[in-house]
């Protein structure tokens, strides 16, 4: 894929196999990517074509990469036996804007 010129490979992270239910099986992650960039402003024909995309950063568990959608979760509710009953600050992006994934290692563990 190119975007600005560079040809770039996007990662793909593979998931522990074990219990979906242990937020170990979920890698924490960084990823950057391009955001879509709009203005409603009156703009020159020059001005217009040197708008960039902004780049932007999520942090958090890997949920998810299929079928062109990489899903991160921030936050997560346990039940009374420790399993994950519910996520929340779901982020789901079009992997094709993802420049970048990074695996977290938090080596304090």
């Amino acid at each position: 894929m190119m975007i600005r010129g560079k040809k770039r490979k996007i990662l793909k992270i593979k998931t522990k196999k074990g219990d979906k239910n242990d937020i170990s099986y979920y890698p924490l992650v960084e990823i950057k990517w391009y955001d879509i960039m709009s203005e409603s402003l009156w703009l020159s024909i020059e001005d217009a074509k040197a708008m960039s995309l902004p780049t932007c950063t999520t942090k958090g568990h890997l949920l998810s990469q299929t079928k062109g959608v990489t899903r991160v979760f921030g936050d997560y509710a346990e039940d009374e036996n420790g399993d994950i009953e519910e996520l929340g600050n779901v982020t789901i992006l079009p992997t094709s804007v993802i420049l970048d994934i990074k695996k977290i290692v938090d080596k304090s563990w």
